[in-house]
């Protein structure tokens, strides 16, 4: 009995370590969701400058109406390209606060 009680501990064992490498799919999504935020930025710019001719004229309303619709439509996919996770929190915050109410 005192043999056993004398004896040291085991040495720990390795832990398997968590990768810490990025994931190349995760890399290849984010990297398109740039390219999806810059070219929706661009069209805005476009569609700005697109609709303030149009007014401008007073010719073509219906289509500076329109290019004002694709402008709100373009920030819409530019907030929810770059600001996706506090969207998503967000609407969890909504569906809490509406499922209070019923």
């Amino acid at each position: 009995m005192e043999a056993q009680s004398s004896r040291e501990p085991d040495p720990p064992t390795p832990t398997a370590r968590a990768r810490s490498r990025p994931d190349p799919f995760l890399i290849t999504c984010r990297c398109f969701s740039v390219i999806t935020a810059l070219a929706a930025v661009l069209c805005i710019a476009v569609n700005i400058l697109s609709a303030v001719h149009s007014f401008s004229n007073g010719s073509d309303i219906f289509d500076g109406i329109f290019r004002c619709y694709t402008v709100v439509i373009a920030s819409f996919v530019v907030v929810a390209e770059t600001e996706w996770e506090f969207i998503m929190k967000f609407s969890k915050v909504l569906s809490i606060s509406f499922a209070f109410f019923l």
